[in-house]
Parts: structure tokens; sequence; C-alpha cells
């Protein structure tokens, strides 16, 4: 399989936008670096699971590539991604995100817009 690209996030308004989670796959997802974007993961799962933010090719800290972030999120509990600097985006624009185990880890991504 491959990485699974966000094409649509969800535009919250003022009168309501209904979501539907999304379940990881174990390629993980893409989702373009628009700079207003954010990550929304609930971990529906009995233990911990990992998110790992791969940083961009271009990415340095003083010549070095830095690693990639890894962020743990704790069973039943839920938590925010994002947005994301310029340093995560990937040859192709996106920001990638992994996932240690995706059986029962949901998703969704927003994108704030001003009004």
């Amino acid at each position: 399989m491959a990485r699974v690209v966000i094409t649509n996030p969800t535009i919250p308004s003022t009168a309501g936008v209904a979501v539907t989670p999304t379940t990881f796959t174990v390629d993980g997802i893409a989702i373009p670096n628009g700079g207003k974007r954010a990550l929304r993961v609930t971990n529906g799962s009995g233990a911990s699971v990992n998110i790992t933010e791969k940083f961009g090719p271009a990415a340095a800290v003083d010549g070095v590539a830095p690693a990639d972030r890894v962020v743990a999120v704790a069973a039943a509990a839920t938590k925010w991604f994002g947005p994301w600097s310029g340093a995560y985006t990937q040859d192709d624009g996106s920001v990638y995100i992994d996932i240690s185990l995706p059986t029962t880890v949901t998703y969704e991504v927003v994108e704030i817009t001003p009004k």
C-alpha cells in the first residue's frame, strides 16, 4: 500500500461540521503542508501508540538533519498535532505522519481558514 494523501481536510464552520474519523493505515498519511492544517489523533487502543512526524529532507540544525519527532498518545487519549513549519515539508509538499500501531487509532485533518 501507499501513504494515504489527504486531499480534502475538514474546514470548520460556525454552523458546525460533521466529521467522520478515519482509521490509520500501516503506511501512514501525507498532509499537504498549508500552514493552517492540524491533525487530531484518537487512540482507541488499550496501549500507548507513537505518532512520528517526519522532518523533510531540507530540515537541518547547524547542518545536521534532526531526528524525526516521535510523540506518544496514551491509551484511550486524543492529541492534536500541527500546524507544521516548513522543516517538516517533504519533496512533494506534504507532511508525513506515521503510526506505530494503526489498528484502533483514528484521525481527522482540519484546516482553519480566516473569515
